[in-house]
């Protein structure tokens, strides 16, 4: 064989073809359910939220929820979920009582006031539900791919 002898495979354009299409299928399927999950994880986390917690915030905290678009790159996609409430963290993990402020000396009365965990418990849930969510997104797209 000579230096220059060029091989051609037959069948490698159509493969890349597909190989090129699934890249594309994928990523655009892995959106969707990215977005789809971020949603869902919302709702769910807004149903374990209670209603007017802890006093008389303005805001009410079950509509102080935001899901981002998806970001990052390639295989690193990711949505962010975070609340705009100020005393979302108070109501999460709970908090102490402290008596006493505006010009007294603080003291704590010993006693806790538990976190509703929300968000920890939605986690728990959807570290279960993701992988299947996942598996039925990349049985869609080889199904296109045949």
């Amino acid at each position: 064989m000579a230096k220059n002898d060029v091989f051609q495979l037959n069948g490698v354009t159509d493969l890349q073809k597909k190989l090129s299409f699934v890249t594309k299928s994928y990523a655009d399927e892995s959106e969707k359910l990215l977005i789809k999950m971020g949603n869902q994880f919302r709702k769910e986390v807004k149903k374990k939220t209670p209603e007017r917690p802890y006093g008389t915030s303005k805001k009410k905290l079950v509509n102080s929820y935001k899901v981002s678009r998806v970001k990052g790159y390639g295989r690193n996609l990711y949505v962010e979920f975070k609340s705009t409430s100020p005393h979302f963290h108070l109501v999460e993990r709970g908090y102490r009582i402290v008596v006493g402020g505006k010009g007294r000396k603080k003291q704590d009365t010993g006693k806790r006031v538990d976190g509703k965990y929300m968000v920890k418990r939605t986690t728990l849930e959807f570290e279960k539900e993701l992988p299947q969510q996942a598996e039925k997104m990349v049985n869609r797209v080889v199904k296109k791919l045949l």
